[in-house]
């Protein structure tokens, strides 16, 4: 008895420490946070739900003064808003969230494993998360899904519990967080009630339930189907997929072992083919979201590995190689993006770990503290509430809009197109070149629409359209913030009674 209480905790408190070191290196890294382009985009969007007074459903933020069809789910961005509206700093906000959402996923993961599976195997489970650098990126870059993982597990733990309206409930909040996540679980939930007959009256309550309180935003997004234009497999990030391949093979071998063990490990098959639905988008498949079937599968691998060989002289070391291995090693086929048209490159990383990688700060940002605010403190002295900025790069006039608190020409996201077309130059008042692009192209647009220097610093170059006529397009909210905050309350206090 004593000896396995020593081995249980041995189990619970490497997994902590895994789990704090990455706590502590992404507050090591609190300078260079944010990394990524899309929480710009959601901090726009919360900017958008303030200024029409609660959720829209257009998108008159970006592509403005045109707009768009806006479907994104909405909760992220209710709750960005509110910290915006309370006077929280938003880029704090962006650091807070790239730091605290990953790691509250592997906390919740790990008790999710442990509660529902062995210690052990969770413990194997946060060693493989720390296998993929791409996987633990795509944490930090794709926050609302994210939480929806964290969503999704909680509600597989209150199922597991037989408490099936908190399950459904918070089931539910994946499809108000995440499209792609809710769907996955969704399909996992189906897949596990099929192949587990003691789950699959609970499986279908919960699915029912959830669909049903779902239909708002479902019925929003089948509207804006329409309107698609394009999917993963046509947009650029299909060049940078990262393929695990030693993790695919343990992953292979895990999955004909849990055909052996008990049917809860099922549940691991029902997320593999669930996971087919990101296809659709070869990154998310390979190296983000998609990569989550493959953690556990790896895991089941790794733990069968370890119970053969636990009794053995030779193979006594298994966990610490293991752990060697995956945090310190790691081999990643890598796409190359093409230099030429046609010619699809490779190239395979030895040392490709998550924990290497932040170890090393390998992750590359496009936050310049410097340079953003001062062109952000430029662009609100030379412009109004209602006036509209533009730039050469997307994400740099997204990124300075959600800063200065104006609407962008341009538009992160680039699955829904503009409602119409129009010169994005000609509708804003200011006008954003990088350091890095062409001056013969810069020149004759400055010349053409008569654009006036207002300055530039080291990556920027300012100008102001004296000619603009475009003005943001406020439209009223379809679901003011007092009701959006009524049902949070009606929510929580159902959740704590159920």
């Amino acid at each position: 008895m004593f000896k396995s209480r020593i081995n249980n905790f041995s189990w619970n408190f490497y997994s902590k420490l895994i789990i704090l070191s990455y706590l502590t290196l992404q507050i090591i890294h609190w300078q260079r946070l944010p990394y990524f382009m899309d929480i710009y985009y959601h901090l726009l969007t919360a900017w958008g739900f303030i200024k029409a007074g609660g959720l829209s459903a257009w998108d008159f933020w970006q592509y403005a003064p045109v707009g768009r069809i806006h479907i994104y789910p909405p909760f992220f961005h209710i709750v960005l808003a509110a910290f915006i509206k309370l006077g929280a700093d938003k880029i704090i906000l962006a650091k807070l969230f790239e730091v605290v959402t990953p790691v509250v996923f592997l906390i919740v993961l790990w008790n999710f494993t442990r509660k529902n599976f062995s210690e052990r195997k969770a413990f194997f489970v946060i060693l493989v998360c720390g296998s993929s650098f791409s996987f633990y990126l795509s944490l930090l870059n794709h926050i609302p899904a994210t939480l929806a993982l964290i969503f999704g597990f909680l509600a597989y733990g209150q199922l597991f519990k037989n408490r099936q309206v908190r399950s459904l409930l918070l089931l539910t909040l994946c499809f108000y967080t995440h499209i792609g996540i809710s769907l996955f679980f969704a399909l996992s939930l189906i897949f596990y009630g099929l192949f587990y007959k003691e789950f699959r009256k609970a499986c279908l309550s919960v699915i029912t339930g959830t669909f049903i309180l779902s239909l708002p935003i479902l019925s929003r997004q089948v509207i804006g189907l329409k309107f698609i234009s394009a999917l993963g497999l046509s947009l650029n990030e299909r060049y940078t997929c990262q393929i695990k391949f030693v993790d695919c093979i343990l992953a292979f071998f895990g999955l004909i072992s849990i055909f052996k063990a008990e049917r809860k490990y099922r549940l691991f098959l029902g997320f593999f083919l669930a996971s087919l639905i990101f296809l659709t988008y070869p990154y998310r498949f390979f190296s983000a979201e998609g990569y989550l079937p493959v953690i556990f599968l790896s895991a089941c691998a790794i733990d069968g590995l370890y119970n053969r060989a636990k009794d053995t002289n030779l193979f006594r070391y298994t966990p610490v190689l293991a752990a060697l291995f995956i945090l310190l090693v790691s081999p990643t086929l890598s796409m190359e993006w093409p230099r030429t048209a046609g010619r699809q490159s490779y190239k395979i990383k030895i040392a490709d770990s998550a924990f290497l990688g932040m170890l090393l700060a390998k992750a590359d940002t496009i936050w310049f503290p410097k340079e953003y605010i001062s062109a952000a403190e430029l662009i609100k002295d030379n412009s109004g509430d209602s006036d509209i900025i533009y730039s050469s790069f997307n994400i740099i006039s997204v990124a300075l809009a959600s800063i200065s608190g104006r609407s962008s020409a341009n538009g992160l996201f680039p699955e829904i197109k503009p409602s119409r077309q129009f010169d994005p130059i000609l509708a804003s008042k200011i006008i954003v070149f990088t350091q890095s692009d062409r001056p013969d192209i810069r020149t004759a647009l400055v010349d053409g629409y008569r654009l006036v220097k207002i300055g530039e610093n080291r990556l920027f170059i300012l100008y102001k359209n004296p000619l603009s006529q475009g003005r943001i397009d406020i439209r009223k909210a379809v679901f003011p913030f007092w009701a959006v905050f009524s049902i949070i309350v009606v929510f929580i206090s159902l959740y704590m009674l159920c």
